[in-house]
C-alpha cells in the first residue's frame, strides 16, 4: 500500500488528523509588510500565490451493481486492469448511529471483533490464526466502523482473490465474538479514548458532535461507560439482527470483472436466508439539533494547545444544494490558500494550519472549521474563523479564487478514486449512505457548475452569525480575559467535570 492509500484510509477510518493540525501551533513567525496585519472583520490583501492550475481530470471507471440472489447481498464491482490487485471490502448498513441507547461504541467494538474468532470449515479458528491467514495471502485484514456502516476490507494479488475472499466472508458470516478478546479490545477502545480526551483538538471534535447534533443519535459518542456497558450479548444481538443479505455489500476494485466476481461469490453466499433473523428498523437519521449556548469554553489545564472550533449546520446528502455548500466549505478552508488558513496562518503566523471539513448524513450535516494555537491566541483566532466562516456571504469568492478552490476539491476526489482502496471506499459510503453510484461520476460536473453567487447564498441562508457555534478547549487561564470577552454568555466547563454521553455535558 503506498504512502497515499494509507493515509487516506486512516483519515477514512477516524484514526489521522489533517496535516494542518499536526503541528505545534502559535510558534511560526512571520514578517509583516506595511506596519501591521489586517485588523478582524477586514478582508485579507490577496496574497502572493501561483494561479490555479486547470482541475485535473477525474478518471471514475465503469461501476456495475447486482444482487447475488433474490435479497442479496450487493455486487459492486469497479474493473481497473492496470495491476494485479484487487481491494476488497465488505460492508455492513449498520454503525454507530444502530447502537443501544446507553451502549455508545458498540458497532466500534463489534468491528474490531469481527477479526479475533470465526468458524472456518465447521472449526473455531482464533484471532492470532486468522491474522497469520491474512498475512499469508500478502494482506492485512483491516475492520472499522462509522454512522451507517461496519467494514472489513484487505488488498491482496488477483491470484490470491479466491482464499481472501473466503476468509473475510468467514469473518462477516460466522465471528466468534469471543468474551476473552471482547475485554481485550474493550480495554485498547478505553485506552485510546483516554488519550483523546487528553487531545484539546480530539477533545473539541468529541463536544463538538455531542453538542452540535444535540439529541439525534449521530450526536453519541462513545464514553468510558458506555464502552463498559458494553456485553458479548450486545455484539451478539447487533450481529444476529444487522447482518443480513439484504444489508449487505461486496466492492471489489481493480483486476476483477462482474462475472469473475459472480461466480467466486455466489457458491460462499449460498444458503444465507434473510429470514434468518428478524427485520430491523432502519437507522434513524436526524438534522443537527443544536444544544447549550453559541460559545462554550472547555478548561484542559495541562495542555500545552489550545483547540479552536467553529461549527455550523450543513445540508442533508441529497440537497439540491450541496454542491454550493461543498464549496462554500472549501472555499472557507479547503486548503493552504484557502480563507481560514490565510487569515489564521499566512498573514498573522497563529498557527500552523486552519481547515475545515463537512459531515453529511441523509437528514442532514455539520461544518467544522477548526485550528490549534498558543492559548494566549485563542480569542484572536475564534473571532478571525467566525469572520472568515462568514465572509462568502459579504465577499463572494472572486473567480480566480473559486477556480483555485475547485481545482482543489475535484483533484482532492481524483487523488482518492486514483487507488483501488480510495476508490472502493467511497463506493462503499455512497452504498451505505443510499447515494446512487452515479454521484461519483457527476461530481466534477457539479462543482463545476458552482458560481460565486450560489456560495454566497448558500453562506447567507445556511449560515448567518446565529447559526454559528464556537469551542475552545484548552487551559482556559492561559488564554486571558480577551477570552472571556469573546461571548458574555459563553458556557464555561472544566473538561473533568464533562458527560459526554449528555447532550448537554452534565448530568
Amino acid at each position: 500500500m503506498d504512502r497515499r492509500a494509507w493515509l487516506a484510509r486512516l483519515w477514512g477510518h477516524g484514526l489521522a488528523m489533517p496535516l494542518g493540525l499536526t503541528g505545534l501551533a502559535g510558534c511560526a513567525t512571520v514578517v509583516r509588510a506595511g506596519g501591521g496585519s489586517p485588523g478582524l472583520g477586514e478582508p485579507d490583501p490577496s496574497p502572493l500565490l501561483p494561479p490555479p492550475g486547470e482541475p485535473v481530470p477525474v478518471h471514475v471507471p465503469e461501476v456495475e451493481q447486482e444482487l447475488l440472489g433474490e435479497v442479496g447481498p450487493t455486487l459492486i464491482v469497479a474493473e481497473r486492469r492496470d495491476l494485479p490487485l484487487v481491494s476488497i471490502a465488505l460492508r455492513v448498513r449498520c454503525g454507530s448511529a444502530a447502537d443501544p441507547p446507553g451502549r455508545s461504541g458498540c458497532a466500534l467494538l463489534l468491528s474490531q471483533m469481527l477479526a479475533r474468532g470465526a468458524m472456518r470449515q465447521g472449526r473455531p479458528v482464533d484471532g492470532a490464526t486468522l491474522a497469520r491467514q491474512a498475512e499469508a495471502l500478502g494482506g492485512s485484514i483491516g475492520t472499522g466502523a462509522q454512522d451507517s456502516q461496519i467494514w472489513l476490507d484487505m488488498t491482496v494479488m488477483t491470484p490470491l482473490l479466491p482464499q481472501a475472499l473466503a476468509l473475510l466472508v468467514d469473518l462477516l458470516r460466522r465471528p466468534l465474538l469471543p468474551a476473552a478478546e471482547l475485554q481485550q479490545v474493550r480495554a485498547q477502545a478505553l485506552d485510546g479514548l483516554g488519550l483523546r480526551l487528553q487531545d484539546p483538538a480530539l477533545l473539541a471534535a468529541l463536544v463538538a458532535r455531542r453538542t452540535v447534533w444535540g439529541r439525534s443519535l449521530h450526536g453519541a459518542v462513545p464514553t468510558p461507560e458506555s464502552l463498559s456497558a458494553v456485553r458479548r450479548e450486545d455484539l451478539l444481538t447487533m450481529h444476529r439482527r444487522w447482518f443480513r443479505p439484504d444489508r449487505v455489500a461486496v466492492v471489489l476494485t481493480g483486476d476483477i470483472g462482474l462475472a469473475e466476481a459472480r461466480a467466486l461469490l455466489r457458491p460462499m453466499f449460498a444458503g444465507w436466508r434473510i429470514a434468518d433473523a428478524p427485520m430491523p428498523h432502519e437507522m434513524p437519521s436526524a438534522p443537527p439539533q443544536p444544544l447549550l449556548p453559541a460559545t462554550l469554553l472547555v478548561d484542559l489545564p495541562r495542555a500545552a494547545q489550545t483547540a479552536v472550533l467553529v461549527c455550523a449546520p450543513h445540508v442533508a446528502l441529497d440537497a439540491p444544494d450541496r454542491r454550493a455548500g461543498q464549496m462554500a466549505a472549501t472555499v472557507i478552508g479547503g486548503g493552504y490558500s484557502a480563507r481560514l488558513n490565510q487569515a489564521v496562518r499566512i498573514r498573522r503566523g497563529l498557527s500552523y494550519g486552519a481547515d475545515a471539513r463537512i459531515e453529511q448524513q441523509r437528514a442532514g450535516g455539520l461544518f467544522i472549521a477548526q485550528a490549534r494555537t498558543a492559548p494566549r491566541h485563542a480569542a484572536e483566532v475564534a473571532q478571525l474563523m467566525r469572520e472568515r466562516v462568514l465572509s462568502p456571504g459579504r465577499e463572494p469568492p472572486t473567480p480566480e479564487e473559486l477556480a483555485a478552490r475547485r481545482a482543489a476539491l475535484i483533484g482532492s476526489l481524483a487523488r482518492r478514486l486514483d487507488t483501488d482502496e480510495g476508490l472502493n471506499a467511497r463506493l462503499g459510503e455512497l452504498w451505505a449512505q443510499g447515494i446512487g453510484l452515479g454521484e461519483l461520476s457527476g461530481f466534477a460536473a457539479g462543482i463545476a457548475g458552482v458560481e460565486s453567487m450560489d456560495v454566497q447564498r448558500f453562506v447567507q441562508r445556511h449560515w448567518p452569525a446565529a447559526a454559528l457555534r464556537t469551542l475552545v478547549v484548552g487551559p482556559l487561564e492561559a488564554a486571558g480575559p480577551a477570552l472571556a470577552a469573546l461571548d458574555p454568555k459563553a458556557l464555561r466547563l472544566a473538561a473533568a467535570d464533562l458527560v459526554l454521553d449528555s447532550p448537554v455535558l452534565r448530568r
